[in-house]
């Protein structure tokens, strides 16, 4: 495929051949065909954006909702349960273990993912059942489905990030073929073109000249005769 530009070749070192233009029109054909691609490409590209863009303000909307009901049954647990009670529950709270991510190809882009089990809870199940209460096991729900979130944020708004850059080289790269490479090679099909009319109309009046010369070299010679 076709990519990058195309410096501008002086005309008067283009070789008129046959060949030449027949070479000419092969690099058209494919560099048109690589446009093709790239504008699918990005077509394809942009629709992943757009699906990602919404739903990163889902999840920004649905995070707002979560993180004040987390707050609320904080609230609830420490007055059941005095913030002595709250403090205790957070010293349960083990260290962010590593987060599992996983990729999937969007038009050669490695787009990353959360993977389904990537996310620990925040106090071991072995310990909820037996210590807390139920308000502070329901805090404790909430603050895991807050963290949740954003973490699947931050893993949407990437790539968001990682499409718009990808976009925005696939413009670059099919406006290049678009308004400087076919362009160029057109023009220089075409001086070739001109070039062939012009060598074949010089030849056509050469000819005509080598005819009307033999036939006066005939007609002198009948005279003669």
């Amino acid at each position: 495929m076709e990519g990058g530009t195309e410096r501008k070749m002086p005309i008067s070192n283009i070789k008129p051949t046959r060949m030449e233009l027949l070479k000419l029109k092969k690099r058209i054909a494919l560099a048109r065909r690589g446009l093709e691609l790239l504008k699918f490409k990005r077509a394809a590209l942009v629709m992943e954006f757009f699906k990602l863009l919404q739903r990163s303000k889902n999840l920004r909307t649905n995070l707002e909702e979560i993180s004040r009901k987390a707050y609320e049954t904080v609230k609830i647990a420490e007055i059941y349960h005095g913030s002595t009670g709250i403090e205790n529950a957070t010293m349960m709270v083990r260290k962010m273990q590593g987060i599992s991510l996983k990729t999937r190809n969007v038009m050669g882009i490695r787009i990353p993912e959360l993977g389904k089990k990537s996310i620990e809870g925040l106090i071991d199940p072995k310990y909820r059942m037996i210590i807390l209460s139920a308000k502070i096991d329901q805090s404790i729900n909430d603050f895991e489905r807050f963290h949740e979130t954003i973490l699947e944020i931050a893993e949407v708004e990437n790539s968001i990030r990682r499409l718009l850059a990808e976009i925005e080289k696939t413009n670059r790269r099919s406006n290049a073929i678009e308004n400087v490479l076919i362009p160029e090679l057109e023009r220089q099909a075409t001086y070739l073109k001109m070039k062939f009319d012009e060598m074949e109309r010089d030849t056509f009046v050469t000819l005509k000249k080598i005819k009307k010369n033999l036939e006066k070299r005939e007609n002198v010679e009948n005279v003669a005769y």
